[in-house]
């Protein structure tokens, strides 16, 4: 691209791990732009303890030379001045604005402080309303996927091809792959995977244990001689433990052991991963793993759903679908509760049986409660 003359780019780019890999086909496009650029990642830092670092799931290799991290929301003036110094004393010329939907006036203030740090090219900052709202996407007949959306915004970098599956590539190192490999003997070769997270950080999110150890005990019945892996944070690993305990088979508790981008590269080994509408699907997905999401109506369907075909995606539609709640008190979750163990276990035979792809499940799920 000859849009930055220094050969000096900034991504601006705030988030975890579900986020962070929703943009990975945007992050493939913007390197693959400015193949021999010094590119600087402006991230937050986690906002709490079981948030991934942007840097444990891209990496530190490829994608970006180094982060500059900040806390969210800040007014202090010094913090402020600090990052404007510090990105006035790269001599970047370029910011590319890949960030979630903000509001009008975040976005303006953006802009005023990146012109402050002395960057003359904007991209990704001329937004409509779309760009600020989520939208009804007429080729899906759902909400406009968030990974389309951010493909959209920089699209003056040239069209992404999101159905590729090299734009889902987190260019997993050989030592992330050799810890994988040593993770992988405890499991029995030559034996089918299913892979669960169970964790969310949204109370509004969570299936909750009872239906998660009713969905484990029956499926270690219809699924003889599989093993079950479970992956998540390190304060999930008790409740693993409990969940271990309906599996009649080889299982591993996995939580608090593995990196994200480790945990990328055992999900691919897995034939089939169940999870909440939370990071690791979107890791599942992005490594191609056939996923079932047990989704609630926090977020309106489709923007948040993972990546692929051969999905199944459990969705009630309530009246107050996009509510946004991190916790649902008022109406008990209604929506992700009245998913059934046997929607759940007809989902994963329906991709076990290669039946019916992600958009005729979506149409069907959504229905009003």
């Amino acid at each position: 691209m000859s849009i930055s003359k220094n050969n000096k780019v900034l991504i601006y780019r705030l988030g975890s791990l579900g986020d962070t890999v929703m943009a990975l086909p945007s992050f493939h496009k913007i390197r693959n732009s400015f193949p021999h650029a010094d590119i600087t990642l402006l991230t937050n830092k986690p906002v709490m303890a079981k948030a991934a670092a942007i840097e444990a799931i891209l990496g530190s290799h490829y994608f970006f030379n180094r982060t500059i991290n900040y806390p969210v929301g800040t007014r202090n003036l010094k913090v402020l001045f600090d990052l404007i110094k510090q990105i006035r004393a790269l001599k970047i010329d370029t910011v590319i604005n890949i960030n979630p939907t903000r509001s009008k006036n975040s976005l303006l203030r953006d802009k005023l402080f990146f012109k402050a740090a002395g960057i003359a090219n904007l991209v990704g900052f001329d937004a409509a309303r779309e760009d600020f709202e989520v939208c009804f996407d007429p080729q899906t007949g759902i909400m406009e996927w968030e990974a389309k959306r951010l493909a959209r915004r920089i699209s003056l970098l040239g069209a992404i091809d999101l159905s590729d599956d090299k734009n889902w590539d987190l260019n997993l190192t050989e030592s992330e792959l050799e810890i994988a490999n040593s993770y992988e003997l405890l499991l029995i070769k030559d034996t089918p995977v299913l892979a669960i997270s169970t964790g969310t950080k949204n109370q509004s999110n969570d299936w909750e244990v009872g239906n998660w150890q009713t969905l484990l005990s029956q499926l270690s019945n219809l699924l003889p001689g599989w093993q079950l892996m479970i992956i998540g944070a390190p304060d999930e690993a008790e409740t693993a433990a409990q969940l271990i305990s309906a599996w009649k088979h080889q299982s591993i508790n996995l939580c608090g052991k593995t990196t994200p981008r480790v945990s990328a590269a055992l999900l691919k080994k897995a034939k089939i991963f169940i999870g909440h509408d939370s990071g690791p699907i979107h890791l599942a997905a992005a490594v191609g793993t056939p996923c079932v999401g047990i989704y609630s109506a926090r977020n309106l369907p489709g923007q948040w759903f993972p990546r692929g075909e051969n999905n199944q995606i459990l969705y009630k539609l309530p009246a107050c679908a996009g509510c946004g709640l991190e916790v649902c008190l008022v109406q008990q979750k209604k929506c992700i509760l009245s998913i059934t163990v046997d929607e759940v276990i007809q989902s994963v035979f329906k991709i076990l049986n290669n039946k019916a792809p992600v958009s005729s499940s979506i149409l069907t799920a959504a229905v009003q409660l």
